[in-house]
């Protein structure tokens, strides 16, 4: 009887730990939506880099590269949209969260010249040191040059030499902030979809 209960007791421990563990696999929220295949199939297969109302439906179906797309648009400007780094801003973030390297290093070059912020180089340093992290060092040599992916590890250590220690401080502190807020990979994502 008593090997009876001590069985129990173990099997609800047991799951109990499933539980939690099923529930952390599979309750997570998602980081891409339905539509977000969509967008990235008509991106391959039509032009539609240039329609503004596209770019925007896509960055709202979590399209990593649209909202990147988007960010330039408002830093550059065209004929029809004119700059705000505002809007910059969010759109790059949006991207850089979804695991987007050229939007962590865009992100970091706004905080580095003061463009649509006060200058921060600590908030600059913790943007590089992310984008270093995730530039894919594994895709192929036409789609990322080796020089890509070496620029983009020297740039926070490159800022670093412009800073004081206290900065540099600060922009590690800053660095471990938003990369745990970084939960998605769309490029992961892609490679393993498509």
């Amino acid at each position: 009887m008593k090997q009876l209960l001590k069985n129990k007791k173990i099997n609800s421990k047991l799951l109990i730990i499933i539980f939690f563990c099923f529930q952390q696999t599979y309750g997570q929220k998602t980081c891409f939506k339905e539509e977000t295949a969509k967008f990235h199939n008509e991106l391959n297969n039509k032009d539609h880099k240039k329609t503004f109302n596209w770019l925007k439906q896509a960055a709202e179906a979590n399209h990593a590269y649209s909202s990147h797309d988007l960010g330039l648009l408002y830093v550059q400007g065209n004929g029809t949209i004119s700059i705000n780094y505002k809007k910059a801003y969010i759109y790059f973030e949006r991207a850089a969260y979804l695991g987007i390297h050229n939007s962590m290093r865009s992100l970091g070059i706004m905080w580095e010249l003061g463009e649509g912020k006060k200058i921060n180089l600590a908030k600059a340093y913790g943007w590089y040191r992310l984008a270093g992290d995730f530039v894919p060092t594994d895709w192929d040599e036409w789609y990322i040059p080796r020089s890509k992916v070496l620029m983009f590890k020297r740039l926070a250590p490159k800022l670093a030499k412009k800073m004081t220690s206290s900065q540099i401080k600060a922009g590690d502190k800053y660095y471990k902030k938003i990369k745990s807020r970084v939960n998605c990979n769309f490029n992961l994502w892609v490679k393993k979809h498509f």
